[in-house]
């Protein structure tokens, strides 16, 4: 029995070997949509779907992430998954659902499950229309220029299984398409062709780099308040005084330097390059009131 379960296992080690580079994508992506729509979690998921799509749409079903939907005049829904343990056990203790008075004390598991909090996909479009017209909207944002070096240095640096996800999608393509006499080892992506990549291909590839102008639409939401992640800790408290909280003390967490960094890696990068890539995020510098002073010394026009 053992020689036939071996000679049928290199058969089709064969059958794999032969097949062509297109081929095995075709099988790859019909097993993917298979399984995508026998599957009541993600069968709304579209079928060219990444891990990461995949991974966010299990935790907005678990509880552990919420869909925003923004309705855009004529244009398709925009759909935000946002991660946001801190913020839920805000809402914990500003619906009742806990009544601590220091927020760690709320297990993240408790704060992720699925009585935690309500989601807005939950509710009918009458009352969805009288929250975002009702409620206190609020917005945190951070300078661009930090803000991509943090998406560069966690996604491109780190050896966390969502970094590896990211070298392996678009680390190799930007080694790849950047570096000249790259080989298949080569693994680290630095700072200077990450930003190459997003002046060719577009800040919109992914959300952890797409301006927040685009995604959070700041012209279209009537936000309450833009708060800024630079002053994190003091925004909080005054959301939660706009709405009337009990004492809470918004949790601190571990602050990563990265705009201790800025000069280091920005000085990889030509003036020329500055420019072009200031032009690309304008819009977030110009309405949230960031400057390049800090980093050059002067400011861009």
């Amino acid at each position: 029995m053992s020689d036939v379960v071996s000679c049928e296992k290199s058969s089709l080690d064969r059958d794999i070997e032969s097949l062509s580079h297109e081929d095995l994508c075709e099988i790859t992506q019909s097993s993917l949509r298979r399984l995508i729509a026998s599957d009541p979690l993600l069968s709304d998921l579209p079928v060219d779907v990444i891990t990461e799509e995949v991974h966010a749409q299990i935790a907005v079903i678990q509880g552990q992430s919420i869909t925003v939907t923004i309705g855009r005049y004529s244009e398709t829904p925009l759909n935000v998954v946002i991660a946001c343990t801190n913020w839920k056990r805000v809402m914990m203790v500003l619906t009742g659902r806990s009544n601590v008075s220091n927020l760690v004390d709320i297990p993240a598991s408790v704060a992720h499950a699925n009585y935690s909090t309500v989601r807005l996909s939950q509710l009918p479009p009458s009352e969805i229309r009288t929250v975002l017209r009702e409620y206190t909207l609020f917005l945190i944002v951070r300078h661009p220029f930090e803000r991509l070096l943090s998406a560069y240095r966690n996604k491109f640096t780190e050896t966390l299984p969502s970094s590896k996800y990211f070298q392996a999608r678009y680390g190799k393509e930007i080694i790849k398409k950047y570096r000249r006499g790259a080989v298949s080892s080569d693994a680290n992506v630095t700072f200077s062709e990450f930003v190459a990549y997003l002046l060719d291909e577009g800040a919109e590839t992914n959300e952890h780099w797409r301006p927040v102008y685009d995604m959070c639409l700041p012209c279209t939401l009537n936000y309450t308040f833009v708060g800024r992640y630079e002053t994190l800790v003091e925004d909080a408290r005054t959301v939660l005084n706009m709405v009337g909280a009990p004492p809470l003390a918004f949790p601190v967490t571990r602050p990563a330097r990265t705009r201790d960094n800025l000069k280091r890696y920005y000085q990889e990068l030509s003036v020329y390059t500055i420019g072009r890539l200031y032009r690309r995020y304008l819009a977030d510098f110009k309405l949230f009131g960031y400057g390049l002073e800090d980093l050059l010394g002067y400011d861009l026009a």
